[in-house]
């Protein structure tokens, strides 16, 4: 099973048809070049979105190991979205 994953919900528009029709997903995060903030609080925004992707991304890579269903890995990995 394929998987397109974004990031920002305003760009999925702009993505390429991909072949096959695989399964989207968009994990949206905060804009990090918005970010007004002083230097250490745009630090600490940028190391907690880094975070929060890299515990999806490991999330993923179980998901997808442990052999479940499309259904259920198209719902777990919409659901992903949810984790802070």
């Amino acid at each position: 099973m394929d998987f397109v994953i974004a990031l920002d919900q305003a760009t999925t528009h702009l993505h390429p048809m991909w072949p096959g029709q695989p399964e989207t997903a968009v994990w949206s995060f905060a804009p990090l070049a918005e970010n007004k903030g002083n230097t250490n609080e745009v630090g600490l925004a940028t190391l907690q979105t880094l975070h929060a992707l890299r515990r999806r991304i490991e999330l993923l890579v179980s998901l997808h190991s442990r052999g479940a269903s499309g259904a259920d890995l198209r719902h777990d990995i919409r659901d992903m979205a949810h984790l802070s």
